[in-house]
């Protein structure tokens, strides 16, 4: 009872070890984000929130569309245009804010003030001035949702914005107010205004107060898209190559000299290391410890030879050679019964009339039968008269 109880125990904290190891690769599994359906404004996310459509919007257009997962400084040359998004959420800010560095500022607003057009929605406060919109009131310094929308038009209506009613944004309580002589309002309500160009050098900054209106969710809605399209034909007549700042939501790709093994290696690899470990766990276990019922071992016919083997050593010890030798003899008399096919009774003398006189079997017999009837029987002359009779057995 003692026995069944332990079984019990092991067996129910095998089960639970076996459930916890599946719940835990379940869990690491759902850490395999699809990155396509990051709720992040990805140029890549089909997700509500994400930049996909605005993406496919400038490819059908002729445009080139890239991810930049890098920091600004690292802005290839090809780039014509670059579309920032502002980061997610805090989290992505304080694990990114020793990466973006002095040099990124000033290489940004050396390539806006060399002719690079930059679309800037919200407010990213990687960014310092002077490309850094103002807000009148400031506004929230992170990513937040809109609490309601609203429609804006035009404030005024240059060639390439012809055909441009309405846009619509969501309300995040602030306006943008002008930087300098060379800041141009251009849709607004009568809260304030929504988007705005800021020239700087030989390129400009395309301000707006909503970081979502340019979203999967919004694109479609009002001229949210024919807008920006408009401004980018606008600027980019001939083509060209537009980059999503993709690394603003916590896409920064490191370099393996800053990462351990943990931080590149695949989850996968992780689940089967955690797999190897449990089941190393479990050897150690079954090395140390059996668990499980008994398995009875097959019944086996010991040989003559063992068997005398083993009442020598018993008889041995009280000297009765006469009364082992008997035992064995009764023994090998039942077995040739058997295989002669004689009554179980026949007798000694019986079996021997039985056999022929020129075998070997009849003259061991003879010659066990009559060192019975010696009272001075040694014990190795017994082993040596039982082997014979073993050996005629087999031949």
């Amino acid at each position: 009872m003692r026995r069944e109880w332990r079984e019990r125990l092991t067996l129910g904290v095998l089960l639970i070890g076996l459930a916890g190891l599946i719940w835990y690769s379940l869990w690491m599994l759902s850490s395999l984000e699809d990155p396509t359906a990051s709720p992040a404004p990805l140029s890549y996310s089909r997700h509500s929130m994400g930049a996909r459509g605005l993406a496919k919007l400038f490819k059908r257009n002729g445009y080139q569309v890239r991810s930049l997962k890098r920091t600004f400084r690292y802005l290839p040359r090809d780039a014509d245009m670059l579309v920032i998004f502002p980061p997610y959420s805090p989290f992505v800010m304080m694990n990114l804010r020793d990466h973006w560095t002095e040099e990124d500022r000033r290489f940004l607003s050396h390539w806006v003030e060399a002719g690079g057009v930059l679309v800037l929605l919200g407010n990213d406060m990687r960014l310092e001035e002077p490309l850094l919109p103002h807000f009148d009131p400031p506004a929230p310094p992170f990513h937040s949702a809109a609490s309601a929308r609203f429609k804006a038009r035009p404030l005024l209506i240059p060639r390439w914005m012809e055909g441009i009613a309405t846009v619509e944004m969501g309300e995040r309580g602030t306006r943008l107010k002008a930087h300098d002589a060379r800041w141009v309002p251009l849709i607004g309500d009568t809260t304030g205004v929504a988007v705005a160009l800021h020239y700087r050098g030989k390129g400009l900054v395309l301000e707006c107060v909503d970081s979502d209106w340019l979203t999967n969710a919004h694109l479609r809605r009002g001229d949210n898209g024919a807008f920006i399209l408009a401004f980018t034909r606008w600027r980019l007549p001939r083509g060209g190559t537009i980059y999503f700042d993709d690394a603003g939501q916590g896409d920064l790709e490191y370099s393996l000299q800053r990462q351990g093994f943990w931080d590149y290696a695949p989850v996968a690899l992780k689940v089967a290391f955690a797999h190897l470990m449990v089941l190393i766990a479990l050897v150690m276990y079954s090395v140390g410890r059996r668990f499980g019922l008994p398995r009875p071992a097959r019944p086996r016919t010991p040989s003559l030879g063992e068997y005398v083997d083993a009442l020598t050593g018993l008889y041995a010890s009280a000297r009765a050679v006469q009364p082992a030798l008997e035992i064995v003899l009764e023994d090998v008399r039942r077995r040739l019964c058997k295989r002669l096919g004689l009554p179980a009774g026949t007798t000694l003398l019986q079996l021997l009339q039985a056999l022929p006189p020129d075998s070997e079997l009849y003259r061991a017999l003879t010659a066990l039968h009559q060192a019975q009837q010696q009272p001075t029987l040694s014990e190795s002359e017994a082993i040596r008269l039982l082997q014979s009779i073993e050996d005629a057995l087999h031949t």
